[in-house]
């Protein structure tokens, strides 16, 4: 059975994993983040840990991060840059395996992980960016504790956008800011969370049939 699936991909910082959490839970399908990593981790045999610095971006953009998190929250400990034995592209092919392995039991709404290209071709699947402004991208990461500073998340904010384009066009050959790659973009800088979920809800029930 060929279930509807929602990919959400989002830049850094924009809230796009929160707008895909409050879609699944309106559509009640199942929500698809970390989850996709951990079976992808136990396919290839390595412990989840160990594979996070691939996922959509390099181990050098994770430091940092973990770095800010570090500093901003005591609760988060610092992590050391990880040795990884595995490339991207393996990932990326492991995850597209979880995913479509996933969609073969329910709806589900998919969060990153190449998803608007990992299922380009499946039929009842549709794919949405969320985006923002990077002054409210930076302030989204001070307010959610991610960085001490604006600063600090400016340049996680640039970082991100460069690094997420390279692996998109090392795994695609796509620019992964190009609207085409999606039915729909959304600024919720913009548009505020509420509208993109409803935005996005009422796309599925219309595209996918959703009701």
């Amino acid at each position: 059975m060929t279930h509807p699936a929602i990919t959400l991909s989002r830049t850094f910082g924009s809230g796009g994993t929160e707008v895909g959490f409050l879609v699944a839970q309106r559509l009640s399908w199942r929500f698809c983040d970390r989850r996709i990593l951990s079976q992808a981790a136990k396919a290839l045999g390595v412990p989840p840990e160990r594979l996070r610095c691939q996922e959509e971006r390099p181990c050098g953009f994770l430091e940092q991060v973990l770095n800010l998190t570090a500093f901003a929250s005591p609760e988060v400990p610092y992590t050391p840059p990880l040795e990884l034995p595995i490339y991207s592209k393996e990932l990326f092919e492991a995850e597209r395996s979880v995913m479509l392995r996933l969609l073969e039991q329910a709806p589900a709404v998919i969060v990153g992980r190449g998803g608007f290209f990992a299922l380009k071709d499946r039929p009842a699947t549709l794919h949405v960016r969320i985006q923002a402004d990077a002054a409210y991208r930076a302030r989204y990461l001070v307010e959610h504790g991610h960085a001490a500073d604006l600063e600090a998340a400016r340049q996680a904010v640039e970082n991100s956008d460069r690094d997420r384009t390279a692996f998109t066009h090392e795994i695609s050959g796509r620019d992964w800011w190009d609207p085409h790659n999606f039915h729909l973009v959304l600024d919720i800088s913009q548009q505020g969370l509420e509208d993109c979920v409803d935005q996005i809800v009422a796309a599925a029930k219309l595209q996918l049939g959703h009701t």
